[in-house]
């Protein structure tokens, strides 16, 4: 059965999967991915949120710069704030 973390165990959510991916806790900006996938969530698809995220990882691994988050992240939440869920009639 599945069980949901409460917000105060993100923080040690973050840290063990950090240490486990060799990657530095501190570079990661918990708000900027959770606005993210809440905002694509909310007016793409739930399924798109976590497939969007992990874009946006691929595109901050290929940019080297962690700076380039608030750019990206800023790029997709305007496009799913803009998107039209209307399915299409052609």
């Amino acid at each position: 059965m599945a069980t949901h973390l409460p917000p105060e165990a993100l923080d040690k959510w973050l840290s063990a999967a950090a240490t486990e991916l060799g990657l530095d806790e501190n570079e990661v900006d918990i708000a900027a991915l959770l606005d993210v996938a809440k905002d694509v969530a909310h007016n793409v698809a739930r399924p798109a949120a976590p497939l969007s995220t992990f874009l946006l990882g691929l595109a901050l691994g290929r940019a080297g710069d962690s700076a380039t988050l608030h750019g990206l992240a800023e790029q997709l939440r305007a496009l799913a704030l803009s998107w039209d869920a209307t399915p299409s009639t052609e």
